[in-house]
């Protein structure tokens, strides 16, 4: 699994996506970010942001499977509209790049 950490108005967001063999798709997922416990301070890990709620999460299945990708979206948190933006521009990225884990190129 493939994950980066964003920030969007100093609130941490977490965008992760893998290979799911089983399902023969791959899944693209935006969280909230939480940020590392405070008994974590001092330690390498307490700057760690790990996922917390899925926010939106997109299904891509592989070329040979006749399935068109679709977009799911919790009903609790909301989005902001710029981080939208960037979670469909950075799916798009993998998507045409062959689905390589490669960091955002901005």
């Amino acid at each position: 699994m493939a994950s980066e950490v964003w920030e969007d108005e100093g609130e941490p967001y977490h965008f992760q996506w893998a290979h799911v063999d089983s399902e023969e798709a791959w899944i693209f997922e935006l969280s909230e970010g939480r940020r590392a416990p405070a008994s974590w301070s001092g330690t390498p890990q307490e700057k760690t942001v790990m996922p917390g709620t899925m926010m939106v999460a997109v299904v891509a299945h592989d070329p040979d499977v006749e399935k068109p990708p679709y977009v799911r979206f919790d009903p609790g948190p909301t989005v902001p509209f710029e981080l939208m933006k960037r979670f469909v521009g950075r799916v798009a990225e993998i998507l045409d790049n062959g689905f390589e884990t490669q960091p955002p190129a901005y």
